[in-house]
């Protein structure tokens, strides 16, 4: 007989924080296709124009704590981390060449990644879909 809280649907159902992360990793990894950007904060001209280009070009691959960013006007490869996840729900860090990281939370919705950046000068919400 399992005696647990009710929380819990039934024996040995209960997910860890770990696994939490590690299902969200699996769910991330591929390729997805940015469709769109909603900067919070005006950008600078020279990011604007980079913004523009990139939209509906720019595709990122994820693949287990590696990420490849390729676009017209951007070829970059580094790494990310989920910091948090539960659900569609989740947090990551993706590093830049130089080891900055930025800060997103993003949801899964279906073939869609809804994300928001919270450091600058990304500070804003987009979305990727699956490629």
């Amino acid at each position: 007989m399992c005696l647990s809280t009710p929380l819990l649907a039934g024996c040995g159902s209960a997910s860890t924080p770990a696994d939490s992360v590690v299902s969200a990793n699996q769910r991330l990894g591929g390729a997805w296709r940015l469709q769109s950007f909603s900067p919070a904060v005006p950008l600078d001209l020279p990011l604007q124009a980079v913004l523009r280009g990139e939209i509906g070009q720019l595709v990122v691959t994820f693949d287990h704590g590696q990420f490849q960013a390729v676009g017209p006007g951007v070829n970059l490869s580094s790494r990310y981390e989920i910091t948090s996840a539960s659900g569609d729900l989740l947090s990551l860090i993706l590093y830049d060449a130089q080891n900055v990281g930025y800060h997103f939370s993003a949801q899964f919705a279906g073939k869609v990644l809804q994300f928001q950046c919270n450091d600058k000068p990304w500070i804003g919400f987009g979305n990727f879909e699956r490629a």
